[in-house]
């Protein structure tokens, strides 16, 4: 009796395992040539080296790009992305890029400029309704949306542009012991971590070759249920946004799970390059080679 009721016992406990982890979704992007699970509309698209472009640097823009299989996220998941926003010289670069959680992939309603394709004038007071959670890197100051003064902050946004959490952007130096600013629009790639687990969501950046802080930079209590209230479940994704500022906004690297201990660490050996920078450094590029070439004439009339 003992033994079959172990017998039993054994079978549950496999089966509640199983269970489980049929639940636990992992994915990593290290190039998005390979499209099968991704979802692209307006203005986003993959480049030939791999490397998704939310927007280039027309204005008004908005580009979209999610996993296209939907996910249970009601108790925690994790993601780390590789972006970077690259604005011509001596121009306002913007608007920003998001990450987003949402029960659908349809942003046809969204605008773009400070709405960074996410939202609209009518969400400007937070509704139940709306069911968007969002990590913004907003490089445009918009004091409506209880912006810090200033451009270049990272913010949480509840069904909402206006956010309910937002620092300047920057990152907590493990070896310096404080914390150090960066500039979201410098063109280098900037690291993200989105961590949420026990209705707290923590956010974190830093430059390319530092390794994820031991502090966030953002820590707020979230729930997941009262944001998506019956929706079991939901979509992650991209979202990014011009106006008249505008910016090349790309997303180089991406990882998600909703187990954080079996998150996909970054090997940046493999991370796909950005393309060469566009508008006036194609100039810079035809001068350098007009130049290259008056100077291999001049030498070879001198030696001549």
């Amino acid at each position: 009796m003992a033994s079959w009721l172990l017998q039993i016992l054994l079978i549950s406990s496999f089966h509640l395992i199983s269970l489980s982890s049929q639940k636990e979704t992992t994915f990593v992007f290290e190039s998005f040539l390979d499209q099968e699970d991704l979802y692209l509309d307006a203005s986003a698209k993959v480049l030939p080296g791999g490397v998704l472009q939310l927007t280039n640097n027309s204005k008004y823009q908005i580009g979209h790009a999610f996993y296209d299989k939907p996910l249970e996220l009601s108790s925690s998941f994790s993601t780390h992305f590789v972006c970077a926003l690259v604005k011509k010289p001596k121009i306002e670069g913007g608007h920003g890029i998001a990450f987003i959680v949402s029960p659908s992939m349809d942003f046809s309603h969204a605008q773009p400029t400070r709405y960074l394709g996410v939202f609209d004038a009518s969400t400007l007071e937070s509704s139940p309704s709306s069911h968007v959670l969002a990590v913004e890197l907003d490089t445009i100051w918009n004091p409506e949306f209880k912006d810090i003064k200033g451009s270049n902050h990272v913010g949480i946004d509840v069904n909402s542009p206006v956010s309910v959490a937002v620092a300047p952007a920057s990152y907590y130096s493990d070896i310096e012991k404080k914390n150090e600013s960066m500039n979201l629009l410098s063109g280098k790639p900037v690291q993200v971590w989105v961590d949420y687990e026990d209705t707290m969501l923590n956010v974190s950046i830093a430059p390319l070759k530092v390794k994820k802080p031991s502090r966030p930079l953002l820590s707020h209590p979230i729930d997941l249920s009262d944001i998506f209230p019956n929706i079991s479940k939901l979509y992650v994704g991209f979202s990014a946004a011009t106006g008249n500022a505008v910016s090349d906004q790309y997303i180089m690297w991406w990882s998600f799970s909703t187990d954080r201990r079996s998150l996909q660490r970054l090997d940046t050996s493999r991370l796909a390059e950005l393309p060469y920078p566009t508008g006036t450094d194609k100039k810079l590029l035809a001068l350098f080679i007009i130049l290259f070439g008056v100077l291999a004439i001049v030498g070879l009339t001198i030696i001549a």
